[in-house]
């Protein structure tokens, strides 16, 4: 699985819960705020059943007061019609009054010129009122269906019964002043789960022929209940609190619309979904644009290191950024160009050791030829003996020139494999400059070259190996030599050096010179450096330096000669152009120059106590490179 893919799922994986976690929080909360609101409109609903039931009763005590004025007195007293009379004009929503006697028969009614009430309807209270021996509540609906009209009955001791039809429309001043949302409603049904009273916020019309029966009905036989339905009369869907009115018989209901009462919940809800979604989307993105940051980059790297694989050491990884990334790209950049230097690097080498391989076989066969041929030319027989002479000296030359480069060849491979070493011992460096001097006078001869020493009486000794260091001097000699154009000046020079304690062997030539940016290589395995171009305006400059190019040598003399000096506890080191004559103010037919210094340590004599016991010490080159 990739970074982008496990960001994605590490996003998701953290959205998801806290989304699920908080829906489950605010279900909670939400099941907590209904539970309040459904006992809130119960209480309501209970509120307004005993409302209802109260006003019942202040239309209930009227009739027992006449009820029982018509027990103690004639059931026709004009008296008894007086205060009916009087109680139905100081009751606006009484229809009217009557005393109804045992077999239905109306006595006495108030006003009279209303119609009686319906046969069925008086015979049914009657049989309730004696059957339960009290009051008795009916619903007429002979007069309107539109405006119920309910009918108290009171039960007369011994004789009939005192009855009263009250309209409807009495119950709207008893809830007249509840204040109710829009859509919401307050009703009131009978015994016969009748509409006898429905009270709305809206001028909408009703079904009068529907029954409340289905709402009723979910009060079952409980005194108080809450449900949610879709109403039977005008379709909406409302919230009821439902409550039974006392002895009444009666149910009121008051609902309100589900969106209304569950609206500001749901709303939460909603926006609790809204931003959960918002926040996985913000997540999503994050996730990505995360990713993307850190993908491209990395498929940068990628790239880059693909493109490191297929050989181009070119390439380099972006590093901006910062952080991390920016580490690793710039490691990733800081080893392209290691191996890019290394490569370099190996190239060069494979470059020298071709070289070194035909130089070689170059240096082996210059002198084998001479040899042969001049051997050939001994073997006639025919020349004088000063030809003998001349040719056996070039013969005897060219087999030093051979040993020298087998020694050099043995010489690198003792000091790489830990093999060369020395004896230091007490040494006079004027005696060694002088014995490379005397060994180098004949090659120099031979060039055109004045080859000089300056050896002071008073040079200190030295604690070294004398072999090795004549070894180390006649290199630089002879290298001197090779790249001194003819007519040019080497000098070889002891004399103590300006840090107590040591002393410093120079070999300073009029010569080609170095560039300086092959300084820092020649002393390297099988480098060869450039010569500078010349300083001198001599005419034939440009063949000077061809001939400074030509010069014979296969990279080793330097390389040995540091190694060697290293070991020796000395130091090496070259300049080009040395200071002094050769550079300011060069004379006619000289050229940059070159100084190599060697500093070795001077001898301590018996005071330091090292000079007897560093004659037996002998070292290995590796051991002392390590140390």
């Amino acid at each position: 699985m990739g970074i982008r893919a496990r960001l994605l799922v590490l996003a998701v994986g953290i959205a998801v819960p806290l989304a699920l976690v908080g829906a489950a929080d605010l279900r909670r909360v939400w099941q907590s705020n209904r539970s309040q609101l459904d006992e809130s409109l119960k209480q309501r609903a209970e509120l307004a059943a005993v409302a209802f039931e109260r006003w019942i009763d202040a239309q209930r005590q009227p009739l027992l007061t006449l009820a029982a004025e018509a027990g103690e007195q004639s059931l026709r007293s004009p008296q008894l019609a007086d205060h009916l009379r009087h109680t139905v004009q100081t009751r606006p929503y009484w229809i009217d009054a009557r005393l109804i006697a045992e077999d239905g028969e109306n006595l006495i009614a108030q006003p009279t010129d209303r119609e009686p009430p319906a046969p069925a309807l008086v015979n049914h209270l009657l049989s309730e009122v004696r059957g339960r021996n009290s009051w008795a509540l009916a619903t007429d609906r002979t007069r309107d269906e539109a405006r119920p009209v309910f009918v108290l009955a009171v039960p007369v001791a011994g004789n009939g019964a005192v009855m009263a039809r009250v309209d409807g429309a009495a119950i709207s001043e008893l809830f007249r002043d509840i204040e109710m949302s829009e859509r919401a409603v307050i009703a009131v049904f009978d015994s016969g789960n009748r509409r006898l009273y429905r009270r709305q916020t809206t001028k909408e019309p009703i079904d009068l022929t529907v029954s409340g029966a289905p709402l009723v009905a979910a009060l079952g036989r409980g005194r108080t209940a809450v449900v949610e339905m879709e109403s039977p009369y005008d379709g909406i869907r409302r919230v009821y609190g439902l409550a039974r009115a006392g002895n009444t018989g009666c149910v009121v209901s008051v609902g309100i619309p589900s969106s209304t009462l569950y609206e500001p919940a749901r709303r939460q809800l909603n926006r609790h979904v809204m931003f959960s979604l918002v926040a996985l989307a913000c997540a999503i993105v994050a996730a990505m644009l995360i990713a993307r940051g850190i993908m491209r980059p990395v498929l940068r790297l990628r790239r880059a290191t693909q493109e490191l694989g297929a050989g181009d050491f070119a390439v380099r990884a972006p590093e901006a950024g910062g952080g991390e990334i920016g580490e690793l790209g710039a490691a990733f950049n800081r080893m392209a160009a290691q191996i890019a230097e290394r490569e370099e690097r190996l190239k060069e080498l494979d470059r020298l050791k071709s070289e070194f391989v035909s130089s070689v076989s170059h240096e082996l066969r210059t002198p084998l030829t001479t040899i042969k041929t001049l051997t050939r030319v001994l073997q006639r027989g025919r020349l004088s003996v000063e030809e003998q002479r001349e040719y056996l000296e070039t013969i005897a030359a060219e087999c030093d020139r051979q040993i020298d480069l087998v020694l050099n060849l043995l010489d690198l491979s003792r000091i790489e494999s830990g093999a060369y070493r020395i004896a230091r011992t007490r040494v006079n460096p004027a005696e060694v400059v002088t014995a490379c001097a005397q060994v180098e006078a004949r090659a120099a001869e031979v060039r055109g070259l004045r080859l000089e020493t300056d050896t002071p009486t008073e040079v200190p000794d030295v604690l070294t190996d004398r072999e090795a260091l004549r070894r180390v001097v006649c290199s630089l000699v002879e290298n001197a030599i090779k790249y001194t154009p003819e007519g040019g000046r080497i000098t070889v020079k002891a004399a103590p050096s300006r840090e107590a304690g040591s002393v410093e062997i120079t070999v300073r030539d009029t010569g080609c010179g170095i560039l300086s940016e092959d300084l820092p290589f020649v002393f390297e395995k099988f480098f060869r450096g450039r010569p500078a171009p010349s300083t001198t305006s001599v005419p034939d400059a440009e063949d000077t330096v061809h001939d400074c190019r030509d010069a014979p040598g296969v990279g080793l003399g330097l390389y040995l000669a540091h190694r060697i000096v290293g070991q020796l506890d000395g130091s090496i080191y070259v300049e080009s152009p040395p200071p002094g004559e050769y550079v300011e103010s060069p004379p006619p037919g000289e050229s940059r120059g070159t100084i190599f210094t060697v500093r070795l340590p001077a001898w301590q004599g018996e005071d330091g106590g090292a000079g007897e016991r560093a004659e037996k010490e002998e070292t290995n080159v590796e051991a002392i490179a390590r140390g």
